[in-house]
């Protein structure tokens, strides 16, 4: 069964379920990831680095750092819809905030600067806070778990995306009862990736 959505979409039974369960991904969220798997791509590969045609060279040295600024320019969108930090400038005042986690950036001081703009600088309006990162520390996401879920506890949503330039995945933080067993792999919709047929059949199998 399908819905009008308006501007020639339909919704299923199942996408106005995730939506009402806060599982779904806003549109704006997927662009933001395929702009950051773009820019990744770019800073890493032969061409738009000065290691001597090293991609892996890029990764420690500057020049992540280098083109964030080329990321966040493409990003000046994103205002319209949730506040994104870092930033140069204020920001607007909206129920979502993005925090951008990637190259040299360090993990901790990301994730720090997430719940400070929840709890503190936007408590009034904030009600979901979107941590994406090339990143996954264990260590410091367990460090501050007592504040992601009190944050949970005064109805602010934290959702943590972890992005490579191949691929995205939602990673549960502080959900004791988050649904299913599995976390889903969204590969980039503009390439293919090797060995997703033989993906897809072994999830047929173990279904």
């Amino acid at each position: 069964m399908t819905f009008d959505q308006g501007f020639e979409e339909n919704w299923t039974v199942g996408e106005i379920l995730s939506a009402m369960a806060g599982t779904e991904h806003p549109g704006y969220i997927k662009k933001i990831i395929l702009q950051l798997q773009q820019w990744m791509e770019e800073s890493m590969s032969p061409e738009g680095s000065d290691q001597g045609g090293d991609p892996l060279s890029a990764l420690f040295d500057s020049v992540m750092e280098m083109d964030g600024e080329k990321l966040f320019t493409r990003l000046e969108w994103v205002d319209e819809y949730a506040d994104l930090l870092p930033n140069l400038k204020k920001p607007s005042g909206h129920e979502d905030a993005i925090v951008l986690n990637v190259g040299p950036t360090d993990f901790e001081d990301s994730l720090r600067m997430a719940i400070d703009y929840a709890s503190l600088f936007n408590r009034k309006l904030c009600r979901r806070v979107w941590m994406i990162s090339d990143t996954f520390i264990i260590s410091d996401i367990y460090r501050y778990l007592s504040h992601i879920r009190a944050l949970g506890a005064q109805g602010v949503v934290f959702r943590f995306l972890q992005v490579t330039p191949w691929g995205w995945t939602e990673i549960p933080l502080a959900a004791d009862n988050a649904p299913g067993n599995r976390i889903v792999w969204n590969n980039r919709k503009d390439e293919a990736t090797p060995g997703e047929d033989e993906r897809k059949r072994d999830d047929r199998l173990t279904r």
